[in-house]
């Protein structure tokens, strides 16, 4: 396979994979590490994707970031694996803040058997989800954001610098393999971190999918956080 066709392959590869590691794609394309380096170097400068820390991802998967609804279709098994994990620290009468992400709504079938919580976030759609379950809900307020569903703003963050929750249900899209945990999204990044700064607990849920890749924004690292549920062992990746 010359280089040039080898380089097609790693892109076509990354078009179904978020992220992938130079052992991985040596074995696919029968070529050495250090070719797959090579090729991943030169795929880089051209701005087709981003090196991380022992793999690539696509520049897509790190600039584009796709709507909730689509969010929340994607990785169904994994985040549902994660919900049940989590609902391990829910109890009665708790305050609950969840942030913007898709894998938290995955919570709500168990929230919603407690008695007497009271669920708090600034996403409309999981608001919405939450009260047609009967879940104590108070949206936080604010503009949507981009044409979205999340809520921001000064309203929310005045809104988040008034409350103090037991709990904080959050994810963010990506984990990088020193544990820093960031997200491409500089306002949402903005927005979990005042939602850390008011919880008691904070509860990190991240499927597989985020292992091993780094974006612009840190929010903040595994060692800052009480629990990390995961879908998969990070060991095993």
């Amino acid at each position: 396979m010359s280089t040039t066709q080898r380089q097609e392959q790693i892109l076509e590869i990354l078009k179904e994979r978020s992220f992938i590691t130079v052992r991985e794609l040596s074995e696919i394309t029968f070529t050495s590490p250090s070719s797959v380096r090579r090729d991943l170097a030169f795929l880089q400068s051209n701005g087709l994707v981003q090196r991380t820390h022992g793999g690539v991802v696509a520049v897509e998967s790190v600039k584009n970031v796709a709507s909730f609804p689509d969010r929340f279709k994607k990785n169904v098994k994994e985040k549902r694996a994660i919900a049940q994990s989590a609902s391990r620290f829910l109890k009665d009468g708790q305050t609950v803040l969840l942030d913007s992400s898709s894998t938290v709504t995955f919570l709500l079938p168990y929230i919603a058997k407690f008695k007497r919580i009271s669920l708090f976030t600034n996403n409309l759609i999981t608001a919405t989800r939450a009260i047609e379950m009967g879940i104590d809900t108070h949206c936080l307020g604010g503009r949507s954001l981009n044409g979205s569903a999340i809520l921001s703003g000064i309203s929310t963050y005045h809104a988040l610098d008034e409350i103090t929750v037991d709990v904080l249900f959050f994810s963010s899209q990506s984990l990088s393999d020193d544990g820093v945990i960031s997200d491409s999204t500089e306002e949402e990044n903005y927005l979990r971190k005042l939602m850390l700064k008011g919880a008691k607990k904070k509860i990190f849920l991240c499927d597989s999918s985020k292992f091993h890749a780094s974006s612009t924004y840190k929010l903040c690292t595994l060692n800052d956080v009480d629990e990390a549920i995961f879908d998969v062992e990070r060991e095993q990746l």
